[in-house]
């Protein structure tokens, strides 16, 4: 809205008392070339009439008219609607209330008053320029903002990334591993993860779907993967199960959510899956996180599920160890996770969500590929699944042969 008032924009002109003849009008109107409006006056100097100088002079070009009209009084030369406004009322006001009532800002003009007496007019032209660089000041200094806003967020970005496994120790010790991560706002709160321990006969992979995106996603995600480094580095060999627990538990914590009068509501699903070279198995324990697997012979994709349980959210009673899957990779290839911005994302013909069984079909479809053929696909068919539709929420998902 803009503030400043239409005292701002404020004319001096000169007016005239309603005796006064369309004539003598006329002659002053030819002579002067700054002359808008001229406002007609009573005895009292309060504003009775506006006349408009284009068209009384279009008016006064016919011999004929100028002849009936010039002894008459400038009463028939004033407007049949004019706007009056107090030299506090706002620009933006001004020009809302002008077009709503259909003046032109392009020409023609109003009175402005102080306690009702005229003290001068405004030009709609006037108002009109105003407002276009009031916007254009407006319009640059939301780009400036928008600038350094997306710079920070791009700024949050390298942090968040920084946060993540690289390329090389994320496929560390697998034959095929491949992610996608992908935020739907430069950050986000989906993350993947995985455990420092290469060299030794086990190591563990997450994949994190936090609540929220943008920025308020990217700060619970770096919340939930410092402390998911704090659990592994307390207990090496703690099971995907047990740790999923104590991470919630130390989110819920962290959030102060384990009191009744907490205020926020925040938490993550997760899938865990713990790579045990000695004993060739995979462990799975998921959150409202599934794990599709490909079995070596020729039956179906199957669909390990995890619990139905969110976690960190509020709750005063402690999570307890998760349900876990021991899956020998010996008998299964390529295991795959995906979080819910890709389940959840409606599409396709009947603008409904992609879903766990078209997720399983595409899988089906891969099987015989690797991690990163599978990954390509997986991200091409949810674009092309999403098609025209609003993107809802952050992209992540893992796959990997051991």
């Amino acid at each position: 809205m803009i503030e400043k008032k239409v005292s701002t924009i404020f004319r001096e002109q000169w007016s005239v008392p309603m005796t006064y003849k369309c004539g003598q009008l006329i002659e002053a109107l030819r002579k002067d070339d700054t002359t808008v409006v001229v406002p007609v006056v009573d005895e009292a100097g309060v504003p009775v009439g506006l006349i408009d100088k284009q068209a009384a002079l279009v008016l006064a070009s016919n011999p004929l008219h100028y002849s009936v009209l010039q002894n008459k009084s400038v009463r028939g030369l004033m407007m049949d609607k004019y706007a009056t406004f107090d030299e506090n009322t706002s620009i933006d006001e001004v020009s809302s209330q002008m077009i709503e009532e259909g003046f032109s800002l392009s020409q023609g003009g109003f009175l402005i008053t102080r306690d009702g007496q005229y003290i001068g007019i405004g030009a709609n032209t006037d108002t009109l320029n105003y407002l276009v660089e009031a916007n254009t000041q407006r319009a640059h200094e939301m780009a400036e903002l928008n600038e350094e806003m997306m710079d920070s967020v791009k700024y949050a970005s390298r942090i968040q990334t920084s946060l993540l496994p690289t390329r090389e120790q994320l496929q560390a010790q697998f034959s095929s591993m491949d992610v996608i991560w992908d935020p739907r706002d430069i950050v986000g709160g989906d993350v993947y993860w995985r455990s420092e321990d290469v060299g030794k006969n086990h190591f563990t992979v997450a994949l994190i779907d936090c609540t929220g995106h943008g920025v308020p996603g990217a700060l619970m995600s770096m919340l939930v993967i410092s402390t998911l480094k704090r659990v592994y580095s307390e207990e090496p060999d703690i099971s995907p199960g047990n740790a999923l627990a104590k991470l919630g538990n130390l989110v819920r914590s962290a959030l102060n959510q384990d009191r009744d009068d907490c205020e926020s509501n925040d938490g993550f699903d997760a899938g865990i899956c713990k790579i045990d070279l000695a004993n060739k198995k995979v462990i799975f324990s998921g959150a409202r996180t599934n794990c599709f697997v490909v079995p070596r012979d020729n039956e179906p994709v199957l669909r390990v599920p995890g619990e139905k349980l969110a976690l960190g959210y509020p709750g005063t009673t402690p999570y307890t160890a998760l349900e876990e899957f021991e899956l020998s990779y010996e008998n299964y290839s390529l295991f795959t996770m995906a979080s819910d911005g890709i389940f959840d994302q409606p599409g396709g013909p009947r603008r409904i969500a992609y879903g766990p069984k078209r997720f399983a079909e595409l899988v089906e479809a891969n099987r015989l590929g690797s991690a990163q053929q599978m990954m390509q696909s997986l991200y091409q068919a949810a674009t092309e699944w999403r098609g025209q539709e609003v993107r809802r929420d952050d992209l992540s998902a893992m796959a990997f042969i051991v």
